[in-house]
């Protein structure tokens, strides 16, 4: 009987340590882990880091070569290897489906991301407007979605149409863009009050016409 328990026990114990790691969500996905993994992704293509004998080695050449900590880089990795599809297309659908239940359902038109540059990830993002006095809630809702869902995005490219405008219209009445840190300030509950005269001053580049 106890050669049987121990045997069950060791089982056990294989089956524990085997079990793959729980998949990563993207909205846990830093801009910081995203830029670690793809330039590690990237280095792997260098004829110095491919010719490693193994993959710690790998992480240790890259980390050294970007200035971070081991440890950091490889726990970087591993989360964005174990998100289940590509992350800016998991992104994409996760800013999409967060819009859902807000003040701009249903005006989203484009969501447009370029990570071409892994370190700085922007997304584009036209809607098309209601009036101008809404217009900066409306932003500051869509800014707000985009921090939540997908964090690896550190710069929102935003603009709006003209509310009687074809939703194929590229003519915005209103763009701007506004970085990840002011992005993740924007409290949702707090929009209505504090749009106009606290989150407004967050967006730059601000081109604005009359409706």
């Amino acid at each position: 009987m106890k050669i049987r328990t121990l045997l069950a026990s060791a089982a056990a114990l294989t089956l524990l340590y085997a079990a793959p790691a729980r998949a990563a969500e993207i909205s846990e996905i830093s801009a910081d882990e995203y830029y670690g993994a793809k330039y590690f992704e990237t280095a792997l293509e260098h004829p110095k880091i491919a010719k490693q004998s193994n993959r710690n080695k790998q992480i240790r050449m890259v980390a050294r070569d970007i200035g971070w900590n081991r440890k950091k880089l490889a726990a970087a990795i591993e989360k964005v290897e174990s998100l289940p599809g590509n992350a800016s297309a998991l992104a994409k659908k996760a800013i999409e489906s967060g819009f859902a239940g807000t003040r701009v359902e249903g005006r989203v038109l484009d969501v447009l991301i370029n990570d071409e540059e892994p370190k700085h990830v922007v997304v584009y993002v036209r809607f098309q407007g209601t009036k101008s006095a809404d217009v900066v809630k409306d932003a500051s809702q869509i800014a707000a979605v985009v921090a939540k869902k997908a964090p690896m995005i550190s710069t929102l490219s935003i603009s709006a149409i003209h509310p009687k405008a074809a939703k194929t219209s590229k003519t915005s009445v209103w763009s701007a863009k506004i970085g990840a840190t002011s992005m993740s300030r924007i409290q949702e509950k707090r929009i209505e009050d504090y749009a106009d005269r606290l989150y407004g001053r967050m967006f730059e580049e601000v081109k604005s016409k009359p409706f």
